[in-house]
């Protein structure tokens, strides 16, 4: 037999044994679920603990000591009681009126303030509409003392007034003086010192 022959035979032998031997057992899956339920699982407890923070997050801002920068509470009465404690609370003063309806904005008295004092509204010895307690950080607001819009009886309109409050701080940021006056045009800036109303009952 030639040697042809032969690697021919032995060929054939081989692949034949290979079509009837049994098929080998597949490889078992990667084990990928077990592991993925665990990683999932820390994912949510920080997504949860994420949402925890945001809702305590309070609208004042505290600083060192833990009092709030400003404050301001509604008496039965329909009066505000506010307490101004340092600079940075003023913007977040001024939202919260906002969102009570009050027309007021809050400034930082400057002494360099080329406009200096901002001319008072037509209207503004119509009432005090804020008055003072011996606390020189407190004041109370009355919003029915601050004129709306209004129509007059000859159709023509006229403009209310917005309450100025001008605050002065000291070297520690503590409030020295609040001091107000109803403007018909909020000024970007004004000296401190700008008026006031009588002594409060608060």
């Amino acid at each position: 037999m030639s040697a042809p022959t032969q690697f021919k035979q032995r060929l054939a032998a081989e692949l034949s044994a290979m079509a009837t031997a049994p098929a080998p057992a597949p490889a078992p899956a990667p084990a990928t679920r077990a592991p993925a339920r665990r990683l999932r699982l820390p994912l949510a407890v920080a997504t949860v603990a994420t949402a925890a923070a945001a809702a305590v997050v309070v609208p004042t801002l505290t600083g060192s000591g833990g009092s709030p920068a400003y404050a301001v509470t509604k008496k039965d009465d329909g009066s505000l009681i506010l307490h101004l404690n340092r600079p940075e609370g003023l913007p977040g003063l001024q939202q919260q009126l906002k969102k009570m309806g009050v027309r007021a904005a809050a400034l930082e008295g400057d002494e360099n303030c080329p406009t200096g004092a901002p001319p008072h509204a037509p209207w503004a010895t119509a009432g005090y509409a804020l008055t003072f307690p011996s606390d020189p950080g407190k004041a109370v607001i009355h919003p029915d003392l601050i004129p709306d819009d209004t129509v007059r009886s000859d159709g023509r309109r006229v403009a209310g007034a917005t309450l100025l409050i001008v605050a002065e701080f000291g070297k520690d940021n503590a409030t020295k003086s609040v001091s107000f006056r109803l403007v018909s045009q909020v000024p970007k800036c004004s000296v401190p010192g700008i008026g006031g109303g009588p002594d409060a009952h608060a």
